[in-house]
């Protein structure tokens, strides 16, 4: 958390009063906060140049500028035509080259695989703006010639930023060179890193480094996780792990009034939707204010599930050798119910369940499937001797986990599972979770194409335990 920011040394030279007459009054940073501002747009304006350089297919197929003018300045050029950018530290208008490129040569990747599986690509990236992506900036460390942090105490640190002014701009009696000092409280003790990001905004700042690999002691256990919505997770042993749902719910109904009430200030201003109320440009303070609330609250969620969900996926990846999930498509579960047309009344519609559905959607988007797959991914490729499978989903919650029989009817309710064969009584998270994790081993002896370990070697397939829906003695090499 970054609880304030002080100066020392010059005054950092923020350009003239009017950029394009250096005869004008020179500006300089006079607070914390005004240098902060002064970086997060300098940060922002040399993303954008680099943005307009990229192109989009016109109406006549041809590609074109996404910006119109595209801007081809390098980075002295533009200090040099731009004096609010002559002060500012070389490691922060260098940072947005690589970023802007990995950005968007992501999103070119992921629109290419969402459109080879028949799902919408959602839009490309946009030029960063201040209301829309909040005041921030990166600065590269580069081995310790910026961004400096030194620790003062068990929780607190203090970042350095250093800069020079141009010859002749600092002011009388100064020096040429200014220190920024972020003062940070530290939630745990700082690695090696490469880079920092500062949020000026929320007030955060975030050291990039390689995540800290999940210590693991070969356990020669294997589990199957099944996920849902009443519990977020069932493991084949018979543990669940439920999120606090009473403390996300409370937040989802202060998001949905709030949502209400910008739904009403945008018809008392005669707009149709809020969307358009929202590009006029002609916003109240009050719908200003609470987009901001809105926007905390769902950050305060995230941050309530991602504390969860770590902590079982490193309980996980400690745990057990081999880790089996469902390979599911979570975009076709939260897709609209085709309408169904009223063969009675022509342009009428018969009831197709969507009500229900939106309450089903709801609860998808509360549990957050993705997130758990996600962590575990990247967590068993940075444990030693951990492996992960995705397997099929199909008919693992209709199938017995005992005698294999398939049966629709087996699933008495969402908690309920009773076999129609053998009368096999369990919960039915816990069934789904065992035939996943005997999915998954079935798979392990064909193939190991789904599955990487640290070094990415294959696993190998170890003995079945007489009577035991686990098998024991996976190894990973």
């Amino acid at each position: 958390m970054l609880e304030r920011v002080t100066l020392d040394g010059a005054k950092p030279f923020t350009g003239y009063a009017d950029r394009h007459d250096p005869e004008s009054e020179r500006l300089y940073a006079r607070s914390g906060g005004q240098a902060m501002d002064w970086l997060c747009d300098a940060w922002r304006y040399r993303f954008n140049q680099l943005r307009s350089n990229r192109c989009k297919y016109g109406k006549d197929k041809t590609l074109v500028p996404i910006g119109g003018e595209p801007d081809t300045r390098s980075v002295s050029r533009s200090r040099s035509e731009c004096s609010w950018l002559a002060a500012v530290p070389s490691l922060i208008l260098e940072s947005p080259t690589r970023i802007e490129r990995v950005e968007w040569f992501t999103a070119v990747q992921r629109r290419k695989t969402l459109l080879g599986k028949r799902l919408k690509p959602g839009r490309m990236p946009r030029f960063k703006s201040y209301k829309r992506d909040g005041q921030r900036f990166v600065c590269w460390h580069n081995g310790g010639r910026n961004a400096v942090y030194r620790q003062v105490n068990r929780n607190h640190g203090i970042i350095t930023i250093t800069g020079q002014n141009p010859k002749g701009m600092s002011l009388p009696g100064e020096p040429l060179r200014y220190r920024i000092l972020l003062h940070v409280r530290v939630s745990q003790p700082i690695r090696e890193y490469t880079a920092i990001q500062v949020d000026w905004t929320n007030r955060t700042v975030v050291f990039n480094n390689t995540p800290t690999p999940v210590k693991h002691e070969p356990t020669g256990r294997a589990v199957g996780i099944d996920r849902g919505c009443v519990h977020a997770a069932a493991d084949s042993d018979g543990r669940f792990m439920d999120l606090p749902k009473d403390r996300l719910k409370a937040i989802d109904r202060e998001i949905r009034k709030r949502q209400k009430a910008q739904a009403r200030r945008a018809g008392n201003a005669g707009y149709s939707s809020e969307r358009e109320y929202a590009k006029s440009g002609k916003t109240s303070r009050a719908y200003r204010r609470t987009r901001l609330e809105i926007g905390r609250l769902h950050a305060k969620s995230k941050r309530i599930l991602d504390d969860v969900y770590q902590k079982y996926t490193t309980r996980l990846v400690r745990e057990n050798d081999l880790i089996v999930l469902e390979n599911l498509r979570l975009a076709n579960m939260s897709r609209r119910n085709k309408p169904v047309p009223d063969p009675l009344h022509e342009g009428g519609y018969l009831p197709n369940g969507q009500a229900a559905k939106h309450g089903l959607n709801r609860s998808l988007r509360q549990a957050s499937m993705g997130r758990l797959s996600s962590m575990l991914a990247y967590k068993t490729r940075l444990a030693e001797g951990v492996g992960m499978i995705l397997v099929n989903p199909a008919y693992t919650s209709q199938t017995c986990s005992r005698c294999g029989h398939v049966d629709k009817k087996n699933r008495e309710s969402q908690a309920v599972f009773v076999c129609k064969k053998c009368s096999y009584t369990a919960n039915a998270d816990v069934n789904a979770a065992r035939n996943i994790l005997e999915r998954g081993l079935d798979t392990l002896a064909v193939t190991s194409e789904n599955l990487w370990g640290a070094d990415g070697t294959p696993v190998e397939q170890g003995r079945k335990t007489n009577g035991n829906a686990t098998r024991e003695s996976v190894a990973v090499s």
